[in-house]
Parts: structure tokens; sequence; C-alpha cells
């Protein structure tokens, strides 16, 4: 199977077979079949970490729990094996069983499809009204799983990259601590060719939130293929 086959099957996983949560349908919410392709034109081609294939994909438009929903929430999970395959079926039908089980009145909370296991996991957020994505957001039990080889050098490439010598000059003070590596990055969201390994840099912290200068380091080419600053909140 091609890498390429990978992002088909995630598309197809929307444009086919998306799961829509109860109380999304019930405010009218439920994508039509051009708002599906959209959604799944937008889908960067989404490739699995090093030699894997997915072996299946499941796709949900899931509820905010509130009503009615500021925000839907796109989540994406993939599988490498035929038996976490089955798992993530039997999940889910679990998951659908509980909710209709709760799903008696509107003032009632119920369960959404969060944190269900899955190899890769990606989420994206739109806000009803809008078929326009956020980018995604990757989740991965195996993602800080990094060799120290590898660790040590991609914090050696951003060590020697200008920005970063520039943010370290310009912290809010000087106890914030070394780089950190984060883990391991898909290629759509490093914009590389390969799985990157993400490396913070925290440059503001008051004890609660802050700020940290992210950088990607492509793995193969040993270069800092993407740089941007995200929010960090403790907890």
């Amino acid at each position: 199977m091609s890498k390429s086959a990978d992002a088909a099957l995630a598309r197809t996983a929307i444009t086919d077979t998306l799961v829509v949560h109860p109380r999304l349908v019930q405010q009218g919410l439920e994508p039509d079949r051009r708002q599906r392709n959209s959604l799944a034109k937008q889908l960067p081609n989404l490739r699995a970490f090093a030699d894997n294939h997915y072996t299946s994909v499941r796709a949900v438009l899931d509820w905010d729990h509130h009503l009615p929903s500021k925000m839907m929430v796109l989540r994406i999970y993939a599988t490498y094996s035929s038996r976490e395959a089955e798992r993530l079926d039997r999940e889910f039908e679990r998951r659908a069983r509980q909710i209709a089980t709760d799903n008696i009145y509107p003032e009632f909370d119920v369960p959404d499809y969060g944190e269900i296991e899955a190899s890769e996991t990606y989420v994206s957020i739109l806000t009803p009204g809008s078929n326009k994505l956020q980018e995604l957001r990757f989740f991965s039990e195996w993602r800080k799983q990094v060799k120290q080889s590898l660790l040590r050098d991609a914090l050696t490439v951003v060590r020697g990259q200008p920005s970063f010598e520039r943010s370290l000059r310009n912290r809010s003070h000087d106890h914030l601590g070394p780089p950190v590596v984060i883990g391991w990055a898909p290629p759509c969201l490093a914009h590389a060719k390969n799985w990157a390994i993400e490396v913070w840099l925290l440059v503001e912290f008051n004890g609660h939130s802050g700020r940290a200068h992210v950088f990607m380091v492509d793995c193969e080419s040993r270069k800092v293929t993407r740089e941007h600053y995200t929010e960090v909140h403790l907890g």
C-alpha cells in the first residue's frame, strides 16, 4: 500500500462514512454531501508514521456540549492493524449506544466521541455555519518515543537557528529552562517531506500561562521546516 492510500482512506472516511453526533443532527448541523466533500478536500495529506500504513480510518463530527453548539469537532482516528481497527469499531459502537441511551432530553448532557484510542488521532475545529477547518492537532500515545540520537540531533539543529538565539535573548526572564522535545509531528503539520521532531522553547511564563517558540525539525534532512509560536497553559 502506498502512502497516498493513507490520505485517500482518511478523506473517504469523511465523504462516505462520517459519524455525526446526534446532538449536531438535532440542531440541523449534519453536513450534506457537498459539505463533506469540502471538508475532505481541506484535509491535509495524512501519512502513517515510519513504515506503517493505515488499515482503517474513522471520522466523526462531534459536539461541544453546548446547546446551541458554538463549535464542532472533527476527529480522525487511524489504526495500523486489523486488530486495532476491530477494537476501534467496537469502541465506536459502544460510545454510540451510550449516547443513544443518555440522549433523552436536551438539558441532559451526553458523551462525545473523544478520548478513543487509535494509532494516530487528529482533531480540528469548525464553527457552525462555516465549512472551514482550523489547523489539525495531532495526538498519539507513542508520540514522545524519540530515540536519544534523534533527540540530540533535533536540539542541535534548533540551537543553530538565528531565530532560536533571538528568542533566547528576548525571553521574559532567565529561568524558563532549555528547549524541550515535545515529540513526533506529522509531515502535514511540520510542512516537511518526512515526519519531524517538534521542539519548544518557552519564551514567556507567569506560572499559569505563557508562550513558546515552536520548531519543527525534519528528521531526515535535519532542517527546520516550520516555526511558529503557541500558547502554553499549566495543566
